[in-house]
């Protein structure tokens, strides 16, 4: 657990292994603790071991909030409601028929992991409604007892929400301000297929800033100490990277050849911002360009038809 202030601290799930990729935030409330995205199943082991070394446990947990259903975010929701069966977990509503029932969820990922799907990303089972928390987005909860607001923040994902903390100024956006591991400057827009959503993503980073947060929370990886500058930054990549992807369909390649140049242009930008290759490989790892070319065109040939 590392400690942030007012009761907040997070974690590093050490995802397969490897450090900075995946945080959960855990707020404390007056009824018990608060998890922001716990992250896949396959790493629950390792949030349980950090909840025993602060003296708690699942039973200690009073709701999970999920930012969205993605399972490097929520695969472990169905496993720890199956085992806290106190515990709510919040969620926006697109999203909440999918951990009732995740099997169009995980039929999806399983084309595109096949027989890696365990191994990344372990049990994905079906949260109870009854324990179900279904946001909209505009709401003030109380999970807990501790006071959050919630925000509508699509454009990585139709179903994505952000929270923010009135006692702390933080702000946990899950994907929607990209991924910056914790220490570096280098924010990276994550826009797979199928929600890009390019005005929605602006919309959300300025639904985001209206809050005026003194720090943002993002899961991959960690704390951010300048959000104006964050955010800034955010915004100007995705479009930088949206354009790319746009120019890109006019060339004669195949989208195999688009795709791999674009990662490549992508990866090249990141070595020369992050001068550490093994930063470069956890960007590499959970920013994968290449599936945001496949998102971003997607979004444009949607676009460009209508």
């Amino acid at each position: 657990m590392i400690a942030l202030d007012h009761g907040a601290r997070y974690l590093d799930l050490n995802y397969l292994g490897t450090d900075r990729l995946i945080a959960c935030a855990v707020l404390e409330a007056p009824e018990g603790l608060l998890l922001v995205d716990p992250g896949p199943t396959s790493a629950l082991d390792n949030l349980k071991a950090a909840l025993r070394e602060a003296g708690a446990s699942l039973a200690d947990v009073r709701a999970l909030l999920l930012t969205h259903i993605h399972l490097d975010h929520a695969g472990a929701a169905g496993t720890i409601a199956a085992e806290a069966p106190h515990v709510q977990v919040y969620v926006h509503r697109i999203g909440a028929p999918h951990l009732v029932d995740p099997s169009r969820l995980l039929a999806s990922a399983r084309r595109l992991y096949g027989e890696l799907m365990e191994p990344l990303w372990g049990a994905v089972l079906p949260v109870p409604e009854r324990q179900i928390v279904a946001l909209e987005g505009g709401e003030t909860i109380r999970p807990g007892g501790r006071t959050l607001e919630v925000a509508y923040t699509p454009g990585h994902a139709v179903h994505h929400v952000s929270f923010f903390d009135p006692d702390t100024g933080m702000a946990f956006v899950g994907d929607t301000a990209g991924m910056q591991i914790t220490g570096t400057r280098c924010v990276l827009p994550v826009a797979p297929p199928p929600d890009i959503q390019v005005e929605a993503w602006h919309e959300s980073l300025e639904r985001i800033a209206r809050w005026q947060p003194r720090r943002l929370f993002v899961t991959h990886f960690g704390p951010s100490d300048d959000p104006e500058t964050h955010l800034a930054q955010m915004a100007r990549r995705l479009d930088a990277m949206a354009e790319a992807v746009r120019n890109s369909l006019d060339t004669e390649d195949d989208d195999a050849q688009r795709a791999e140049a674009f990662h490549e242009q992508v990866m090249a930008e990141l070595r020369e911002c992050l001068q550490d290759e093994a930063l470069v490989s956890r960007y590499e790892q959970f920013g994968q360009p290449r599936a945001s070319w496949f998102g971003l065109a997607r979004y444009w040939r949607r676009k460009l038809q209508d």
